[in-house]
């Protein structure tokens, strides 16, 4: 299985970001066998969209490290 980012080309109902621009979604990682499978699954979530669709890419999640940053009464970091 593979992991996918999937988004919905539905305009927003609501006022946010991404009401009528589709750049700025976070979309919905889901795990799948392939992107038709992917865009099933988007599909079942979300039946009353399918006539606008679901754009499916292949996605690679990569780790993230959390570092803090401590800062002196001045602001300079301490190291």
């Amino acid at each position: 299985m593979r992991e996918y980012r999937c988004t919905r080309n539905a305009l927003y109902t609501h006022d946010c970001i991404g009401h009528d621009d589709t750049t700025p979604r976070q979309g919905h990682y889901i795990w799948a066998i392939n992107e038709e499978a992917a865009w099933q699954e988007m599909a079942r979530r979300y039946p009353d969209e399918t006539e606008a669709g679901f754009t499916v890419h292949e996605w690679e999640g990569f780790d993230v490290k959390v570092v803090e940053v401590k800062r002196d009464d001045e602001g300079n970091i301490i190291e």
